[in-house]
């Protein structure tokens, strides 16, 4: 069943976690050597502060959330909705001559779970936020079912936060009376506790605007769940947190994702977003996978089908921007995606070799250990610099 399959995932995972924290722990106690050591040395006071900047905004990892915080964390039960949740007939949207969904037709019944996936540009936000009364279509209708109410989670969500507020703030004016009770425990699940609830959100990091942002899902009974990438900016716990209450909830669901991980066991339903129609699979994502037979989520990205390529915007962005921005913006996501290509081809290679039970033979397993973590931390770098180009697209209507 999907549900044990992520059980036995989860377990695997906290094993990873542990070995991750002894690891980082390490790495944190090197770094503060070499700090106190540039320290010392007129000459290298600047790159000592430097060096102790990017170790303060490290995310540390905490074994002891994961179990106490995971266990009891549930969306309120769903309203009962109509048998049909959402219906959209022949959709279609173009921006400008742009033309992104060509005359698509969705249904999902009470209870669907939903994985909408495929190429960055082919239309999942699209209509996400077409379903969700965010963006209109340019022609074709969606009508949503009786008693549906919609939760719903863009991937600017974090931006439309009021600085001002403190964390614990921003869930008491968007929680009911009858959740007031639980605000520090949905906190404390997505790893805000002690005086971290009294921080401002002008002072949080892009992560932890993420995670306040999914907390305050949890506030309001919901029936259908419409998630634009949730993953963005999550730590390995808070994406914990977040799947094991997806699998706990009982209404509909829709994942915009690129996260094979968290889409894993999650969904009943694959939804590929190619060459602006909808191409639909009875199974997960690892289901969708190996009916298209592609070995990951980037064989997804990077893919198309014979003879098409993906659509170049030619209508004016909404976000003005001059030929050269758009040209380095371009230049800089297909940067980016070659360099993650890159690196994830040389970590999987390390954890063949990591895989092996010999290895831990090896005299050399130290410096290759010590490789995998500094790959590691590139990779994360680049996903970041990937990110924020990708999203400076998408907000110019170029993606």
């Amino acid at each position: 069943a999907p549900y044990s399959k992520y059980v036995e995932l989860r377990a695997e995972r906290k094993e990873k976690m542990e070995a991750a924290f002894q690891n980082q722990q390490k790495v944190i106690a090197q770094r503060e050597r070499t700090i106190n050591r540039f320290m010392a040395k007129a000459t290298k006071t600047k790159m000592a502060q430097s060096m102790q900047k990017q170790l303060d905004k490290m995310e540390r990892i905490e074994l002891d959330v994961e179990d106490t915080a995971a266990m009891n964390l549930r969306f309120p039960p769903a309203p009962r909705s109509g048998a049909i949740t959402v219906e959209a007939r022949q959709v279609t949207k173009k921006y400008g001559d742009l033309l992104v969904l060509n005359q698509v037709d969705l249904k999902l019944d009470r209870g669907d779970r939903v994985a909408f996936v495929g190429q960055n540009g082919q239309g999942k936000t699209t209509l996400a936020k077409i379903i969700v009364n965010k963006l209109p279509a340019s022609a074709g209708e969606v009508r949503l079912g009786h008693n549906v109410k919609i939760g719903y989670y863009a991937q600017n969500q974090s931006d439309e936060l009021q600085g001002e507020l403190t964390v614990l703030q921003t869930m008491e004016n968007a929680s009911p009376a009858e959740m007031r009770t639980k605000l520090r425990s949905i906190l404390g699940a997505f790893l805000f506790s002690g005086e971290d609830v009294d921080k401002k959100v002008s002072v949080l990091s892009g992560g932890e605007r993420a995670r306040l942002a999914l907390a305050a899902l949890l506030l309001r009974p919901f029936n259908l769940l419409v998630l634009d990438e949730p993953t963005n900016h999550l730590d390995i716990i808070s994406k914990d947190v977040l799947k094991q209450a997806l699998m706990d909830y009982d209404g509909t669901l829709i994942v915009v994702s690129h996260d094979r991980d968290f889409l894993a066991g999650l969904t009943d339903k694959t939804i590929e977003f190619r060459d602006h129609k909808l191409h639909t699979y009875l199974g997960d994502v690892n289901f969708f996978l190996g009916k298209r037979q592609l070995q990951d989520m980037r064989a997804v990205e990077l893919s198309s089908s014979a003879g098409s390529t993906p659509p170049t915007p030619t209508a004016p962005p909404p976000v003005e921007l001059s030929y050269e921005e758009r040209k380095r913006l371009s230049r800089a996501v297909s940067n980016a995606e070659k360099k993650v290509d890159r690196l994830e081809g040389a970590l999987a290679k390390l954890e063949a070799q990591m895989a092996d039970p010999e290895f831990y033979l090896d005299p050399k397993m130290e410096e290759i250990t010590t490789q995998y973590k500094a790959l590691k931390v590139e990779l994360e770098a680049a996903m970041e610099e990937w990110e924020a180009a990708q999203e400076a697209l998408e907000a110019a209507g170029i993606a």
